[in-house]
């Protein structure tokens, strides 16, 4: 298991402060935050390395054995942090993104124009998003992955960016769309009567009532109700299912408003069993470049050009 930087600084808050309370305050962390720091420092060492006792948190004796190193460890670092400041017009990198396509315009096209006016001797690759990029990230093939925040695997950082409403796409004529003209709402029974195109990167084949259940239902539904016909996950190609058949498609708001006004044949009706709030799209890096200066720059254009002010508070709040 990797030890970064911000753990050696934890580690020493702890030594200093002998207190979990006030290394969270000091280091502006959650306390349950600061609890996993420090599972993860204890199977990092292998060791207890701080004993709760009335008189606070006492260093083991392997504590004792090894601060000195954890101190050089952290000063060495620091310098290095403390290098020249950085300067993205000198900048010579791939830099590798893996993201949905249908982030492409909403989440990218700004930080995109910036990065190649800012660092014009970079390049900027992307890729398709999903579940098993994580393994690459971690490998260090990938720089960045944009992707809903529902399971963060260890030794990952992420950013909120946006927060998606989810709304139903259909065929025009389609009879859902004279359902709820007549009753003003639809229910998951009205749902039932209908097979769906499902946008998931990693369909599970778990069948609940004769119903197979993806990921995205775990995370994103309060019920699954309709069959899946046709599973992709490409979110621009899926409407193209819908306009001779009877089947529904769930999109971001957003991404279906666009489909739609392009294309005159598919309408737009509310979704009675998304999760409000639940789709919380981030911006992923790895434990390794969380210090690297050019990937702080190109963070700090996500922040800048594609965080919504609904995202920026749900991380000052760490409500998600």
């Amino acid at each position: 298991m990797d030890i970064s930087h911000d753990d050696l600084r934890f580690f020493l808050s702890l030594w200093e402060t002998r207190s979990l309370s006030r290394t969270a305050q000091k280091l502006n962390l959650t306390l349950p935050t600061a609890s996993r720091r420090m599972a993860k420092l204890r199977a990092i060492f292998q060791d207890s390395c701080f004993i709760r006792s009335p008189q606070g948190l006492l260093p083991t004796a392997l504590t004792e054995e090894i601060i000195d190193q954890i101190r050089r460890a952290d000063s060495d670092l620091s310098a290095l942090v403390k290098q020249k400041p950085f300067d993205p017009a000198q900048l010579k990198r791939v830099i590798r993104i893996a993201t949905p396509d249908n982030a492409i315009p909403y989440l990218l096209n700004h930080v995109l124009k910036a990065l190649v006016e800012r660092a014009p001797h970079s390049t900027v690759v992307l890729s398709h998003s999903d579940s098993g990029n994580f393994d690459l990230l971690q490998k260090g093939r990938l720089d960045f992955i944009i992707y809903p925040k529902s399971l963060l695997p260890s030794g990952h950082h992420y950013m909120p960016l946006h927060v998606f409403e989810q709304v139903i796409v259909v065929r025009k004529g389609h009879p859902l769309i004279e359902t709820f003209r007549q009753k003003g709402h639809l229910s998951a029974e009205d749902l039932s009567r209908y097979g769906r195109v499902l946008i998931n990167d990693n369909y599970a084949d778990r069948l609940e009532g004769g119903i197979f259940i993806s990921s995205y239902d775990r995370h994103f539904s309060n019920d699954t109700v309709q069959k899946n016909k046709i599973v992709l996950p490409y979110f621009l190609g899926a409407p193209y299912f819908l306009e001779n058949t009877d089947f529904t498609l769930t999109l971001p708001k957003e991404t279906a408003e666009k489909i739609v006004e392009r294309n005159p044949r598919l309408s737009l009706l509310p979704n009675p069993l998304a999760k409000q709030n639940s789709i919380v799209t981030c911006l992923f890096w790895h434990d390794r470049s969380h210090h690297d200066p050019a990937m702080q720059w190109v963070r700090s254009l996500f922040k800048m050009f594609s965080q919504t002010d609904i995202a920026a508070e749900m991380e000052h709040q760490n409500h998600f």
